[in-house]
């Protein structure tokens, strides 16, 4: 799933390519995906509006249009949004395309018909899901350490890791960039918040900042379209059985409420007695 450093970079891109870009025309392949909160069909909610301001709220992608209309994205497990140029091919399964008055086309394609796009005034966004239940945002000032500390102390009975990627806590982590904060901070994902020390507090605060901050700056690097996931640079997330970056043991992979998780045993050594002892398996072993 897309997550913060290419939300941040979807958003750039998609500020610069459809400011003052009027909807003339739009095609809802799958129905599924969409909500009207206004209680018109989308066709009759966005031809004739334009796109004034892109942002984004979490894993939320907010489009602010004309008319006093909103129109928010969450691309979910495996949604892709494409600004399609005049000439270019489409990707993937689209969902809903929104033809515009220069010839672009903006899709919101999934193939798992996952991702969700809601219609809405502004005063309705209470009826999005998790919209307003975000945490603090991990890229503004009030994020500070003593900040983190604080909400540590709050969810000290979680582990670690599901603190990171609880959107109510942190905004946001998603799974791949909390198993590289991890990795960075060198803390086992399956440790309890209460375990961790000052300086691990400490350690793992500045990791979520410098983490976040050079792959924000990766992703805007690598220029590539705004459908393509960038993930080259990640040490240990999706990266089973290769060697540690840092020490070049095994990294492994486990499950953390139904997510895997990446890690490096000997990096991150676990602070309790688990169902598997990494540091016991031979080298060949999986």
């Amino acid at each position: 799933m897309p997550e913060l450093p290419d939300l941040l970079y979807i958003q750039k891109r998609l500020s610069a390519g459809l400011a003052g870009r009027a909807i003339t025309l739009v095609e809802v392949k799958q129905p599924l995906v969409v909500r009207s909160l206004i209680g018109a069909p989308p066709d009759a909610v966005l031809t004739g509006c334009a796109f004034a301001a892109v942002s984004i709220h979490g894993p939320f992608l907010r489009f602010d249009l004309t008319k006093a209309t909103l129109m928010i994205v969450n691309l979910m497990l495996a949604g892709r949004l494409q600004l399609q140029m005049p000439g270019e091919k489409p990707i993937g399964h689209r969902c809903v395309s929104l033809l515009l008055d220069d010839g672009a086309t903006l899709h919101l394609s999934d193939d798992q018909a996952m991702a969700k796009l809601y219609l809405l005034r502004a005063e309705q966004t209470g009826g999005i899901p998790r919209y307003e239940a975000q945490g603090i945002d991990i890229l503004g000032p009030a994020f500070t350490a003593e900040a983190f500390r604080t909400l540590a102390a709050r969810h000290r009975r979680k582990q670690v890791r599901v603190m990171l990627t609880d959107q109510t806590v942190l905004s946001s982590i998603g799974n791949a960039y909390a198993d590289e904060i991890l990795f960075a901070a060198g803390i086992h994902p399956k440790t309890f918040v209460a375990r961790l020390s000052l300086d691990q507090l400490n350690d793992l605060h500045a990791s979520i900042l410098g983490v976040m901050r050079e792959a924000i700056t990766i992703v805007e690097n690598s220029a590539q379209a705004i459908h393509v996931k960038v993930r080259d640079h990640v040490k240990v997330r999706n990266r089973h059985g290769e060697p540690c970056p840092r020490c070049g043991t095994k990294i492994r992979r486990e499950g953390v409420r139904g997510y895997d998780v990446y890690f490096c045993p000997s990096c991150q050594p676990a602070t309790r007695d688990l169902f598997v002892d990494w540091k016991t398996i031979k080298k060949g072993d999986n």
